[in-house]
């Protein structure tokens, strides 16, 4: 392989982990992926969608609905002010069924 060959690879690498790298960051600010958690913390669902980020415009992932169990393990405020619990939520009969996302501070009993 030629020298010019080798330094054309190497900056193609470089430009894919910098533009991975750049991408990450935003990815992750609207994430349904699981967090990282040293612990859950529960509360009870007054009854409302998760959502996938937290913003009432996001695609809501499931509804849940009053009196069942969520468990949350960090909030954010969104551009409007309004505080958002990230939440696990396990469901279903048979084959149960755990999702993440996103849930409004009033559709739950923990603080808003």
């Amino acid at each position: 392989m030629t020298l010019r060959r080798r330094i054309a690879m190497s900056a193609s690498v470089v430009a894919l982990i910098g533009s991975t790298v750049a991408i990450a960051p935003t990815a992750a600010a609207h994430s349904s992926a699981p967090a990282m958690t040293a612990s859950w913390n529960q509360t009870t669902s007054l009854g409302g969608p998760i959502r996938k980020c937290y913003a009432a415009s996001c695609d809501a992932v499931v509804q849940t609905y009053s009196g069942e169990w969520l468990d949350w393990d960090h909030y954010a405020t969104n551009g409007s002010g309004n505080r958002w619990y990230y939440v696990r939520y396990s469901f279903g009969s048979g084959i149960p069924h755990t999702v993440y996302g996103w849930i409004y501070c009033g559709n739950v009993t923990a603080p808003c």
